[in-house]
């Protein structure tokens, strides 16, 4: 009795130890995958875009419009990018609920634009993304991007 407890429970130790790197991988190519699609938006890298996101693609964009996959691509046009433009970018934060054959993305990241040699301040944005499973692949299936407000400087309040 005491060595087939011992068996199950060496067992379940194994399932478990196994599980967590399976899990911890999905989790760094979701990631992944998200980085490409903020690099490639950078970029305006239609391509690259194309192949990230799915047929059904949605988004809801920063300014608050419902953009379908085609009017999404149109916006990122190579021809559309300013001469000059040059967009750095860095992905923190992240949160990523894995359920099977979909899953939800959370992720920050921070932005600047370089135009004609001047750097704009640095910008943030949170992005929620849906991500399906094609064929063994992720995708984004659905993304809805929140402006994060720099912030306001103090406010002096009585005599300088």
């Amino acid at each position: 009795m005491k060595l087939r407890m011992l068996i199950v429970l060496i067992a379940l130790f194994v399932f478990c130890a196994a599980a967590v790197p399976a899990q911890d991988k999905e989790t760094a190519v979701l990631q992944d995958l998200v980085k490409q699609m903020i690099s490639a938006q950078g970029a305006f890298d239609v391509p690259a875009l194309e192949k990230i996101v799915t047929a059904d693609y949605i988004e809801v964009s920063p300014l608050g419009e419902f953009d379908p996959r085609e009017k999404m691509l149109s916006f990122y046009k190579p021809e559309l990018k300013p001469k000059g433009m040059e967009v750095k970018n860095a992905v923190e934060e992240f949160s990523v609920r894995n359920y099977g054959e979909f899953a939800v993305v959370i992720a920050r990241f921070n932005f600047t634009i370089v135009m004609e040699g001047q750097t704009t301040p640095p910008r943030g944005m949170r992005a929620t993304y849906v991500c399906r499973k094609e064929k063994n692949a992720w995708k984004i299936a659905s993304a809805h991007y929140t402006s994060i407000n720099p912030a306001a400087p103090p406010i002096q309040i009585g005599p300088k």
